[in-house]
C-alpha cells in the first residue's frame, strides 16, 4: 500500500483504530459525544470506518461541515445524509415533515436551501429534521458532524451570519438533544480538530456567551495509535512494498516511540523510504527520517499547530503567553510545575495575575498542546507529544 500523507483514507485503507472505536462505540450507549484532537490524527478516518461498520444497530449519518457558513448549511448537510439512507431504508414517512416546513417556506418541493426565508427559518426546520430522523425511522440514528467547531467559528466571524446566530445553533442542539437523546433513538458526534473550547471561550469572551452546549456528553480525545497498530501499518506500507525490516520488533518499537503512534508521522516515514525505492530498512533509519522531518518547517501537522496559536489564541489575547509556555515547555522532557512556568513567562513579559498563566495553560492543555500531572500534589504540564516539543525546539524554541 502507498503511503499518503494529508491524503484522503477510506475503506480497507483505514488501519486499526478498533480500540478507539470500541470506546466510542460504548460511550455512544450513554450520552453523545465529542470527539477531539488536533488536524490529521485520524478522527475522520475513525468516523469513516464507524459509518462503514456501524454497531448496536446505530445508523450513521456522516456530515462534513467545514464548509458550512450558515446554520441552513449544516440543515442541508443532515437532509442530504439522511435522504440518502431513505433510498436504501424505504422509509415513505421519513423527512415528511421537513419537506412539508420546506415547501410551505419556498412555494415548492426542495429545490434550493439558501432562499431567504428559508435560511431566516433555519431554526425551525433544523427542529423538523431532528425530529423526522428520531421518530420516523425505526432505527437508532447517529448524526456525525465532522469539522463541527470550526463551522461555528465561520458562523461566529460572518458578517451574514455572526455570533448570536452562532450561540442560538449551539443552543438549539444543545435543547434537540436534551429532548430526543432519553429515548435512546439518536445521539451526535461533535468532532473537530479546532478545540470547542477555543470557540466557545471567544464567545464567552467577545458576547457574554452563558451556555454550556456541550453539557451532558462524553469527549474523548483521540490521540497516537496503539504499537500494535503501528506495527500493521509496517506491514501495509513496508512489508507489502517489497520493502523489508531488519529487527521488525525492535524497528516497529522504534517506530513506535519516534511517531508516538501518530498515523501522519508513521506515513511520512514510510513514504520516504518508498520514494527512495529502498529495498531494506533498519531501525535506525527511522531516527534519521524523523530527524529530518523535525528539520522541516513545512511539514503540515506541525505547521498547523503553530499557526493555531497564532490565530486561534490571537482571538482571546494569548497567543504571546502561549507560544512563551510552548518554547519553555520544548526544552523539558519530563513534567515541570506549573509555578516555574508562571516564574518564566513573567521574565518574559507583564503579567498582572499568575490566574492569566494558569487559564493560558488550561487552554493549551484543552486544546492538547500539554498533559498534566497532579500525583505529587501540585499541577505539573509538559508536551502531550514527544515528536511535537523536538520540534517546537527545534523551530520555536
Amino acid at each position: 500500500m502507498k503511503a499518503n500523507p494529508c491524503g484522503m483514507v477510506t475503506g480497507e485503507a483505514i488501519i486499526g483504530r478498533e480500540y478507539e472505536i470500541d470506546e466510542i462505540w460504548g460511550a455512544l450507549e450513554k450520552r453523545s459525544v465529542l470527539l477531539t484532537a488536533e488536524r490529521r490524527v485520524g478522527k475522520t478516518s475513525v468516523l469513516r470506518k464507524m459509518s462503514g461498520h456501524p454497531r448496536n444497530g446505530w445508523i450513521p449519518l456522516l456530515c462534513w461541515v467545514e464548509q458550512c457558513g450558515h446554520p441552513i448549511d449544516c440543515v442541508q448537510k443532515i437532509y442530504d445524509e439522511a435522504l440518502e439512507m431513505e433510498v436504501q431504508s424505504k422509509k415513505g414517512i421519513w423527512l415528511n415533515r421537513i419537506r412539508a416546513g420546506y415547501k410551505a417556506l419556498a412555494g415548492t418541493e426542495i429545490a434550493g436551501w439558501q432562499l431567504p426565508l428559508i435560511k431566516s427559518d433555519w431554526k425551525r426546520l433544523l427542529c423538523n429534521l431532528v425530529e423526522d430522523v428520531a421518530e420516523n425511522t425505526g432505527n437508532r440514528m447517529l448524526i456525525m458532524l465532522d469539522e463541527f467547531p470550526l463551522m461555528v467559528s465561520k458562523m461566529d466571524m460572518s458578517p451574514d451570519v455572526g455570533p448570536f446566530i452562532a450561540m442560538e445553533f449551539l443552543d438549539t442542539l444543545r435543547a434537540l438533544r436534551q429532548e430526543f437523546e432519553p429515548s435512546n433513538q439518536i445521539r451526535f458526534v461533535l468532532s473537530g480538530s479546532i478545540g470547542l473550547h477555543i470557540v466557545l471561550e471567544t464567545l464567552r469572551k467577545g458576547h457574554e456567551y452563558k451556555s454550556n452546549p456541550i453539557s451532558g456528553m462524553g469527549t474523548i480525545v483521540l490521540s497516537g495509535m496503539c504499537e500494535a497498530d503501528v506495527r500493521l501499518m509496517c506491514r501495509r506500507y513496508l512489508d507489502e512494498e517489497g520493502i523489508t525490516r531488519e529487527d521488525p520488533d525492535e524497528f516497529d518499537k522504534r517506530m513506535f516511540e519516534c511517531t508516538d503512534g501518530l498515523p501522519l508521522y508513521v506515513q511520512y516515514v514510510c513514504e520516504r523510504f518508498q520514494d527512495a525505492k529502498r529495498t531494506k530498512v533498519a531501525p535506525d533509519d527511522v531516527d534519521r527520517a524523523v530527524r529530518e522531518m523535525l528539520d522541516n518547517r513545512t511539514i503540515e501537522g506541525f505547521v498547523y499547530a503553530a499557526e493555531r496559536i497564532e490565530s486561534y489564541y490571537a482571538k482571546l489575547g494569548r497567543d504571546r503567553m502561549a507560544a512563551l509556555i510552548l518554547k519553555r515547555l520544548s526544552h523539558e522532557a519530563e513534567y515541570f510545575p506549573e509555578k516555574a512556568i508562571i516564574d518564566y513567562v513573567r521574565s518574559q513579559m507583564t503579567v498582572e495575575y499568575d490566574d492569566v498563566v494558569r487559564s493560558a495553560l488550561e487552554l493549551l492543555w484543552d486544546d492538547n498542546y500539554l498533559v498534566r500531572d497532579t500525583s505529587t500534589g501540585d499541577r505539573c504540564y509538559r508536551f502531550r507529544y514527544r515528536i511535537m516539543r523536538q520540534w517546537w525546539k527545534i523551530n520555536r524554541g
